[in-house]
């Protein structure tokens, strides 16, 4: 797999609420044509999954991510949701009770068991105590994470990327911010090499820079594998600035 494909999501109606869902699907539907393979999914609350299958034009299909509402019972709530056009290929339930982030991981994970493994499940983590215990639910489970960067400081997100490539739990980051991607992509590998959470924070902090750029063109097709295990989503409401940015860094070595 190269390490751009179907790794971005666009998550126009999670990010800017103004937007109507006919202007998000017309965007959406000309990134697909734009940029093919490397677009997942439309990323699509609940609430308005009725609306999209509406607005879809005749004959087109589109692969959605499901923000889901209410914790597990939203995520069971998709069992038997069948819409036309619409192809739910992952949801995104987020852990909702604070004071027990365990529990609430492992009644999500229960839910998740009825959704079937056609489905992938991106599991919210919010950076609060017992953090660390709902990766380990979430792990043993098959199940993937999900992170926020870009407004979180960059220690707080070396040291939840370090948390999940430790435990070896594939994930999906996402972001407000346009910029940043590159310097967290570098940051995985260096955590995946053994860096510690000071160094990686380090890179995050770098910026986008002609280092960065240089260190990752000399990245090999191992390389790639490797961070794309882990990463599996990218998540962002400015995908065309986010992928154009990625892109225009050269291609490996080896590939």
């Amino acid at each position: 797999m190269e390490l751009f494909d179907s790794l971005f999501d666009d998550e126009t109606l999670v990010r800017r609420p103004q937007t109507t869902v006919a202007a998000a699907l017309t965007g959406h539907l000309g990134l697909r044509n734009t940029y093919g393979s490397m677009l997942a999914t439309l990323v699509v609350p609940d609430r308005q999954l009725a609306e999209v299958a509406r607005d879809l034009p005749a004959g087109v299909r589109v692969p959605v991510s499901v923000i889901t509402s209410g914790g597990a019972g939203g995520l069971l709530g998709l069992v038997r949701r069948d819409l036309p056009g619409i192809d739910i290929v992952s949801a995104e339930p987020a852990l909702r009770d604070f004071d027990d982030l365990a529990g609430s991981a492992a009644r999500v994970v229960s839910a998740a068991a009825e959704l079937g493994s056609d489905i992938a499940i991106f599991v919210e983590l919010p950076y609060a105590p017992g953090w660390d215990a709902a990766v380990e639910l979430v792990e043993a489970a098959g199940l993937y994470g999900k992170i926020a960067a870009g407004e979180a400081p960059s220690r707080q997100t070396a040291e939840q990327l370090s948390i999940l490539i430790e435990a070896d739990l594939p994930f999906k980051i996402t972001s407000r911010s346009a910029g940043g991607w590159l310097p967290l992509l570098t940051a995985v590998d260096a955590l995946i090499d053994g860096a510690n959470v000071d160094d990686a924070a380090t890179l995050i902090r770098s910026g986008d820079n002609d280092q960065v750029r240089t260190d990752m063109s000399a990245w090999e097709q191992t390389t790639l594998s490797r961070i794309r295990r882990r990463i599996r989503r990218l998540g962002t409401d400015q995908v065309a600035d986010v992928i154009n940015a990625c892109v225009a860094v050269d291609r490996p070595r080896g590939s």
